[in-house]
């Protein structure tokens, strides 16, 4: 068995959710943690403890010290937004299997200057977006590939999840000396407006639609509704005297963005945080024979398997028989793991390419596409609800992929 020699930069909430993950595998070797919070050192050594593995080097956030006394395989980055962007590009400089845990792009000249790095140095980047290895997604892949949603048209997803608990502490408070993501996620949400948290449910879209693989996304535009649900929620735990009550949030309370493709294809994509509801990827996949709606439970239409009009009534029927591979070998190991099944898939994926030295699944190019959400989404508001052109980061090589998936089919 080889065994991969492995950095990790950030130990918090969704740092420490790959940590313990890492743990569990016999394949892999933690050699360096760099974490700069004491009290998530701590925690991270506990776990070292808990699964009996030898406790790996600890820095607090120099992260230029990552390679200073071994050579690694491979780096997990799971940091905040703001310091995202300098710690993907240090990485990138060194050919080495780079996984990067989904994130938020404030601009498009870093996301081009990550892309120009990785290109330069050779190193293999993966985007860690745990909902493209989601159960039903992937069975609804299968069902795509073997036609029973005909051809694809129109597709829906996003992140509706309220987040106010996360983005204040009890008191209200946010931002330097507050604890977790409150310390720097709030931030945002009071100097940007747009879809800053696009990953978790294009990824699943991006996939389904073949983008950077045989299509791509050729424009956005997106709206902001106004911003009043954080205001909203100090007044009703502090009242309207508290500081935060009077502060002004520019992010919209629900960002709405929709795009084309080069196949013709639309997507709507929603972001929700600020709002009190249930959470939500809201996934809809719309196909010439069928259509799938996850929002309060599974709703599957397919005119081959149903009476017309009708939704299946045992839909989790049609599911496990187009159940990924993946899945049916690895259900038992992954209810294992340290808090969603689909983490272990993830992780999976990024350590069987870094050990067979492939390409990923979801590559640099990928994170890129769905990272440049938010800045584009940025600038359709600001300008008043302008379409704006996207980027093609793959440089024309997404109709080559095209090419070598119609051999692969033909040769089927």
């Amino acid at each position: 068995m080889n065994t991969i020699k492995l950095g990790i930069i950030g130990a918090g909430y969704r740092g420490s959710i790959h940590l313990e993950n890492c743990l569990q595998r016999e394949d892999i070797s933690i050699e360096i943690v760099i974490e700069p919070s004491l009290v998530n050192q701590q925690k991270a050594i506990a776990l070292f403890q808990k699964y009996n593995k030898k406790l790996p080097t600890f820095y607090n956030s120099d992260y230029t010290l990552l390679f200073k006394d071994i050579i690694l395989d491979a780096v997990i980055i799971s940091v905040p937004w703001d310091v995202f962007p300098e710690v993907a590009k240090y990485v990138l400089q060194f050919p080495i299997y780079v996984g990067i845990e989904a994130a938020s792009a404030q601009n498009m000249e870093l996301l081009f200057d990550l892309k120009t790095t990785q290109e330069k140095s050779g190193a293999t980047c993966m985007i860690l977006e745990n909902t493209c290895f989601h159960r039903d997604v992937m069975a609804v892949q299968n069902m795509i590939d073997q036609g029973l949603f005909g051809e694809l048209i129109h597709c829906r997803g996003g992140y509706e999840h309220d987040l106010r608990s996360i983005k204040f502490d009890k008191n209200m408070n946010y931002g330097n000396g507050v604890e977790g993501e409150a310390s720097w996620r709030t931030h945002h949400s009071t100097f940007r407006n747009g879809d800053l948290y696009p990953t978790h449910g294009i990824g699943p879209i991006a996939s389904l639609l073949k983008i950077n693989k045989g299509n791509r996304f050729t424009s956005i535009v997106s709206h902001a509704t106004k911003a009043v649900g954080l205001k909203s929620y100090v007044e009703q735990n502090k009242g309207v005297n508290h500081p935060n009550a009077t502060n002004k949030y520019t992010l919209g309370d629900v960002v709405t963005s929709t795009l084309t493709t080069a196949n013709g294809e639309t997507i709507v994509l929603t972001h929700n945080t600020n709002l009190p509801r249930p959470y939500s990827l809201g996934f809809r996949v719309q196909g010439t024979k069928g259509i799938w709606i996850q929002e309060h439970g599974n709703h599957l239409h397919l005119q081959d398997k149903c009476v017309a009009d009708e939704w299946i009534e045992k839909p989790y029927q049609v599911f496990n028989a187009f159940d990924a591979t993946c899945w049916k070998k690895g259900q038992y190991k992954a209810a294992k793991t340290a808090r969603h099944q689909m983490d272990y898939f993830v992780l999976d994926e990024f350590i069987s390419a870094t050990v067979e030295k492939r390409k990923p699944k979801y590559d640099l190019y990928d994170m890129l596409t769905w990272l440049a959400i938010s800045p584009l989404s940025e600038l359709s508001i600001n300008q008043n609800n302008k379409t704006i052109p996207f980027p093609d980061f793959t440089d024309g090589n997404w109709k080559q992929d095209e090419q070598k998936m119609t051999t692969v089919t033909s040769n089927k």
